[in-house]
């Protein structure tokens, strides 16, 4: 694998190589990784850090394939390798339009209420906006792209399904219980804690991750949306979060 090298100095973002002009970013009420920092999964603030998306594209090794997790409906996980040997998982959300700014902050803000110790941590986001000359009716033109991306903590262990084979000679009682007792305390914390209560409905071994010490955190509730009032939340995906008010399940039919 090719080396990095130099976290912040010496790198060239993606419209510098292009030569085109980039568009501000959203602006965040969020702190954001300064020069020579980044700290992210180990920061003591629960709130997530904005990362410029040049940094996570040096951090992927840009978005190699070597260094792809998974995929998923709504984008590509990729393992981002910090120099100083800080390691996270970036989602880079693929296109969608008619996406603005403000429904991207609003399923942000859903993610980052989502705090308990058996819940993966959101501990990054990206949000930037840049000009790309694209051909449309035989002219070139300057159209606008946004890339969005979410970054979480690494869970060096993967997910549970590994662990579930035939071949795998399995761990301790004492383990296994404790990874039982995680997974029920985190849908406790889903079902009756929060308000309204989220429901996951596509949990499976795949979306139950194992962090250094075998504590496993719920992953993968996709990205909800707020549709009317506040209180009614649905996500896009076919079998994904699911939000109930007024003894309802509230549903958007996936298009």
């Amino acid at each position: 694998m090719q080396d990095p090298g130099p976290f912040m100095n010496g790198f060239q973002s993606s419209c510098d190589i292009l030569n085109i002009p980039t568009a501000p970013s959203l602006p965040s009420p969020f702190p954001s990784v300064t020069r020579g920092s980044i700290n992210l999964a180990h920061s003591s603030s629960v709130f997530p850090k904005h990362v410029p998306l040049h940094l996570l594209e040096k951090m992927t090794n840009g978005f190699s394939k070597d260094r792809e997790l998974g995929a998923g409906a709504f984008g590509t996980v990729y393992k981002g390798v910090h120099k100083n040997g800080e390691t996270i998982a970036v989602k880079l959300l693929h296109s969608m339009p008619g996406r603005d700014n403000e429904n991207f902050e609003k399923e942000f803000r859903n993610l980052t209420s989502l705090l308990h110790k058996n819940i993966v941590r959101l501990v990054g986001f990206c949000h930037e906006t840049q000009k790309e000359c694209v051909l449309h009716n035989e002219k070139m033109i300057f159209a606008e792209r946004t890339h969005m991306a979410l970054c979480f903590e690494y869970m060096q262990n993967g997910d549970l399904g590994r662990y579930l084979s035939d071949e795998y000679s399995g761990h301790d009682w004492p383990t296994r219980y404790a990874i039982i007792k995680g997974i029920c305390e985190g849908l406790k914390y889903l079902h009756e804690d929060l308000k309204p209560p989220i429901y996951h409905l596509d949990l499976k071994p795949a979306n139950i991750l194992l962090d250094d010490k075998m504590v496993p955190k719920l992953a993968d509730f996709g990205l909800s949306k707020l549709f009317g009032q506040e209180q009614t939340r649905v996500t896009e995906s076919r079998t994904g979060t699911l939000y109930r008010k007024n003894g309802g399940i509230c549903y958007k039919n996936y298009q």
